[in-house]
């Protein structure tokens, strides 16, 4: 017995198709219930505006610290999802008052979010652009599925009245993080990121309504289920339901374009590497401009010189447009130079080793030399006599042993000289000879038109008053010696400069007219 069986006729598919709708989707939707739902999700009232600045809030938070787990808990929220239900719900029963509900329920919403972005991105410290940032910047063909499938999920969801919060998720997943970072490219003044994320909003806002006003047909929603509208406004929500249209065809394009553009420059890249037994190992191409950009890092066993020109000159054809090509080669080798690599390397390893070590032996034996000489030259400090810090730490002090029988002269030297060679911002060194009688300074001869001290009495009468200085003396008497009374009062007033500049002053000067000239100090007897 043969059977056959025969294939239905279309008109009969067609025939069943419109009984199944009729009797599984049009007869079990209460329609009255779902729109009278629809009106209240998408009214604009004081909690919508609380979970807009609340939703916007954590999902600007979470773009700026590049965290995920932010980003979902802005998802969480939700606030978006009722008005652009209604804005669906309305083009789909010809409601020309439930459309122009839902858009100003939006604008508002759609204000506030960027308000809230603004005054975040302006107020915190964190300003970078971070990767959750930038994924938003572009609308992506799997970005305009996301938001497809919101949309007729939202609207499976709004007329079964099944599963709105998971609902709510998918739609918060499409559209508040680009709206957060229309706000931030407005805050930080970058025009392209404001502008690539308000197209990536639009574009899912308008998918998400598109596909809600297909689901409510299918469910048999229609201009019966709104109050009559007159010639006009029915025109009028035609004509809006067509400009609405007109955005998301743009950008499905674009989007089909850009794909397009990234598969043909994929491919080229992948067959070029295969010629020099190399691989793409990353790839970006930007084609929102004029022309095209491709950066690509290529994985190479040896380097290829002007591969850039020849990629690009391949593009442009392909393309037909305007072509750069930024590539970065990274080299590789095969099993056996790259075992001949780890053998040079290890042969240099072992020649850096031993001269690591020789030059260790040569600063422990420098580190030795200098500590032996540290330790001889701590040896014979208290020789020399005693070396402290100031006690603000601003010069270092040398105490003069009085063993060393060191003259004036020398130790008013040895401060001049060492502070001479001292490094640019180190301590100063002050010497402290020992405390002994000051020797005699001989006039010496004089003439009339230089009656004062040579250039040696007068050095040596400084260093007198540095000594008097150092051993803090306030006040110095004098005597005289000189039967010229022009010599007297030269080397009276040169002594009193001398003094002068020591803060010391001249006590008693007493003067004598006999015996050998010269001129002799001495701290004031108490």
């Amino acid at each position: 017995m043969n059977s056959r069986f025969d294939f239905p006729s279309l008109p009969a598919l067609w025939r069943w198709a419109r009984q199944w709708r009729q009797n599984q989707l049009v007869e079990t939707c209460d329609r009255v219930d779902v729109l009278d739902h629809v009106h209240d999700a998408g009214h604009l009232a004081p909690r919508y505006a609380f979970m807009i600045v609340m939703s916007c809030g954590i999902a600007t938070l979470g773009l700026l610290q590049n965290s995920a787990a932010v980003i979902i808990g802005a998802m969480l929220i939700s606030p978006l999802m009722g008005p652009i239900i209604g804005l669906g719900m309305g083009l789909a029963t010809f409601d020309l008052r439930s459309i122009r509900e839902s858009l100003l329920t939006l604008l508002v919403g759609i204000g506030l979010a960027l308000t809230i972005s603004i005054l975040i991105v302006w107020m915190s410290p964190l300003k970078a652009a971070t990767s959750e940032i930038l994924a938003r910047t572009e609308p992506t063909f799997f970005d305009l599925l996301v938001a497809v499938f919101s949309g007729l999920a939202g609207a499976y969801a709004t007329v079964t009245r099944k599963g709105e919060a998971i609902v709510g998720v998918a739609i918060a997943t499409a559209l508040m993080p680009p709206l957060a970072v229309v706000g931030y490219g407005i805050a930080v003044l970058n025009w392209n990121i404001a502008g690539g994320a308000a197209f990536l909003f639009m574009t899912n806002l308008l998918a998400i309504a598109l596909s809600v006003t297909i689901v409510a047909r299918l469910y048999g929603f229609g201009g019966s289920d709104s109050p009559k509208q007159t010639a006009w406004q029915a025109g009028l929500i035609i004509v809006s339901f067509l400009l609405l249209s007109i955005p998301l065809g743009l950008a499905l394009k674009r989007i089909a374009l850009q794909s397009q553009t990234e598969l043909i420059v994929r491919s080229t890249l992948d067959a070029k590497a295969q010629e020099f037994a190399g691989r793409v190992n990353g790839l970006r191409v930007d084609s929102s401009g004029d022309g095209v950009a491709v950066e690509a890092v290529v994985l190479m066993p040896k380097h290829v010189a002007g591969i850039d020109a020849q990629l690009q000159l391949l593009l442009g054809e392909k393309l037909g447009r305007p072509v750069t090509v930024r590539v970065q080669e990274v080299l590789t080798a095969d099993d056996a130079s790259f075992a001949q690599q780890q053998g040079t390397l290890a042969e240099l390893r072992r020649s850096v080793t031993a001269l690591q070590d020789a030059e260790s032996v040569r600063g422990a034996q420098q580190r030795a030399i200098a500590d032996e000489r540290a330790g001889l030259q701590a040896s014979l400090l208290p020789y020399l006599g005693r070396m402290q810090r100031s006690a603000d730490g601003s010069y270092w002090e040398l105490w003069v042993a009085p063993d060393t029988h060191m003259s004036l002269a020398r130790a008013a030297r040895i401060e001049t000289e060492v502070n001479a060679a001292r490094k640019q911002g180190a301590p100063t060194l002050r010497v402290y000879p020992p405390l002994q009688a000051l020797p005699a300074i001989a006039l010496g001869t004089t003439t009339a038109d230089a009656p004062g001290p040579d250039a040696a009495s007068a050095n040596t009468l400084a260093t007198q008053a540095w000594a008097l200085q150092r051993w803090r003396a306030s006040a110095v008497d004098a005597q005289l010696s000189t039967r010229d009374d022009a010599q007297a009062e030269a080397w009276t007033a040169a002594l009193r400069s001398a003094l002068s500049l020591r803060g010391i002053a001249l006590g008693d000067i007493e003067r004598s007219r006999t015996g050998e000239a010269r001129l002799q100090l001495a701290l004031p007897t108490q």
